[in-house]
C-alpha cells in the first residue's frame, strides 16, 4: 500500500522551510513553462483552473498559481488535485492505490481566505485533507490508470461541470464590469492592486497578469467573451524570460521570485474573483465589520476560548 505524503515535515533536503520550499517550486516550473513555451495562462480548455476533488471546489490564491505551473511543466492534462492524507484514507476503504514512476505531490499552503486578523491556530483552515497548514496535494494524472479509475469512481458527483454558475458568473462580470464598473468601488481598488504589482523590480509584468486575470475569468464565465491573450503572447513570454534571467544571473534566490511572482499574479486572480462576484460591496462590508470585532477582542483584558473560537 501506498504511503502518500501528507503533511510538511519540518525542512526538505536542501534546508529550506515549507514557505520557502512552496515559492521555489513554483517557480521552477514557471520558469520551465517560460523557455518550453508552457505557460497555462493561455489554456482555453474547460475546467482548466486548478480544482480539488474531495471538495469540488477551485483552488484559490497562490496554490493557484502554483499548482497550474506545476501541472503545466509536468505535462499533465488534468487540472483536478486531491490531497495526499484524502488518498491514505481511500486506499483503506478501496484496497491499494498507485502513483506514476517519478510523480511527486505539491505542496499547497492551506490559507483561510488571507485573514491575517485571525490568530496563528486560526489562519489556516482547510476544507479538505488533514486540516493542516503545509498540506501536499496529488494530481489525478500522477496516479496509474487502475488508481485513477477507483479515485475517480469514489468522487463521482463532485466531477459534474456546473454550467450553471458559470452563467452566474457571466452574468455578474457583465453587472459588474460591462455595464457601470465606475459604481464599483472594489472593482476599482483590485484595477489599482493589479496596477501595483504589474512591475517586478522594474521589469514590466503586466502582460502576464493581464494574460493570468483573463485565463482564470474566461475559466470561471466558460468562455464566454472574446479577449486579447493572444495578441499579448510575446510580451507575456519576453517579460517572463526577463524575471527568470534574474534568477540565473544570481539576482534572486528561485524561491524569492517565486514568492514575486505569487504575488504579481495573485493580483490578478482577486480581480477576476470580484470582476464575477455577487453583491461584492455587501461581502466586503461584512468583512471590514468582522475585522473590527477582532480588533475588539484583541484589546479585551481577557477573553475565553470560547470567543476565540467563534
Amino acid at each position: 500500500m501506498t504511503n502518500f505524503a501528507s503533511d510538511w515535515k519540518n525542512f526538505d533536503s536542501n534546508g529550506l522551510s515549507a514557505d520557502q520550499f512552496f515559492y521555489d517550486q513554483l517557480y521552477k516550473s514557471f520558469a520551465e513553462n517560460t523557455k518550453n513555451g508552457t505557460l497555462p495562462f493561455f489554456s482555453r480548455e474547460p475546467d482548466s483552473v486548478p480544482r480539488e476533488l474531495s471538495t469540488g471546489k477551485i483552488i484559490n490564491d497562490e496554490n493557484l498559481i502554483a499548482l497550474e505551473q506545476v501541472a503545466a511543466s509536468r505535462g499533465y492534462k488534468s487540472n483536478v488535485w486531491i490531497y495526499g492524507n484524502e488518498l491514505n484514507r481511500i486506499q483503506k476503504e478501496t484496497g491499494p492505490l498507485n502513483w506514476k514512476k517519478n510523480a511527486s505531490p505539491v505542496l499547497c499552503q492551506t490559507k483561510y481566505f488571507g485573514a491575517t486578523h485571525l490568530n496563528e491556530q486560526n489562519l489556516y483552515i482547510s476544507e479538505g485533507g488533514s486540516k493542516q497548514k503545509n498540506q501536499y496535494l496529488y494530481n489525478i494524472d500522477s496516479l496509474d490508470e487502475r488508481s485513477r479509475k477507483a479515485v475517480l469512481k469514489y468522487y463521482e458527483r463532485t466531477q459534474e461541470v456546473n454550467s450553471a454558475y458559470q452563467k452566474e458568473n457571466l452574468k455578474s462580470f457583465r453587472s459588474n464590469c460591462l455595464e457601470n464598473p465606475g459604481h464599483n468601488e472594489n472593482f476599482a481598488k483590485a484595477r489599482e492592486r493589479v496596477k501595483k504589482y504589474s512591475s517586478i523590480d522594474g521589469i514590466d509584468f503586466s502582460a502576464a497578469v493581464d494574460c493570468h486575470f483573463k485565463h482564470c475569468l474566461q475559466n470561471s464565465i466558460g468562455n464566454g467573451l472574446k479577449d486579447n491573450r493572444e495578441a499579448n503572447r510575446n510580451s507575456c513570454y519576453r517579460q517572463c524570460m526577463e524575471l527568470v534571467k534574474k534568477v540565473e544571473n544570481g539576482e534572486y534566490k528561485p524561491y524569492e521570485a517565486g514568492r514575486k511572482i505569487a504575488r504579481a499574479l495573485e493580483s490578478g486572480t482577486e480581480f477576476q474573483r470580484i470582476a464575477v462576484a455577487k453583491n461584492y460591496n455587501l461581502e466586503n462590508a461584512k468583512k471590514i465589520e468582522e475585522l473590527k470585532v477582532a480588533e475588539a477582542n484583541i484589546n479585551r483584558p481577557y477573553r475565553r476560548r470560547s470567543d476565540v473560537e467563534r
